[in-house]
């Protein structure tokens, strides 16, 4: 039997409640995790200006950051003193891979206004620009 066969079977095996309640627990987890982080983004100066929660399999956290925030220096210090701390390190060396992209990408008449980072699965960073 190949694993994909494997997985629709498993799949199959659980009852809509169940993938509710995982989709609870992850949440919780991804939300525990980012808790963690808090400190280190605030002592960056990376502190969200809001934060979104999709409750699903598979579960997402996103935090939403202004752009004028982020302190490339700050970041790349926190991170070198912080090695162990992973999720805080990576979002922050998202937060500044962001914001030099923000600065050198034109689209027309807009302007970089938020960075996202979306904590999940597979992490995204997603930029945002509005009207100048």
């Amino acid at each position: 039997m190949g694993l994909l066969q494997k997985a629709k079977e498993k799949a199959l095996e659980f009852t809509e409640g169940e993938l509710a309640n995982a989709g609870v627990v992850k949440v919780r987890e991804l939300l525990s995790r980012f808790n963690e982080a808090m400190p280190l983004l605030e002592q960056a100066g990376c502190t969200p200006s809001g934060v979104d929660v999709d409750v699903g399999l598979p579960p997402k956290v996103v935090a939403n950051f202004t752009t004028s925030e982020v302190s490339e220096e700050a970041i790349a210090r926190i991170t070198a003193e912080n090695p162990e701390r992973t999720l805080a390190c990576a979002i922050l060396n998202a937060l500044a891979k962001g914001a030099r992209l923000q600065k050198v990408v034109e689209i027309g008449r807009l302007r970089a206004s938020t960075l996202a980072v979306e904590i999940g699965l597979t992490p995204v960073l997603k930029l945002s620009f509005v009207r100048a």
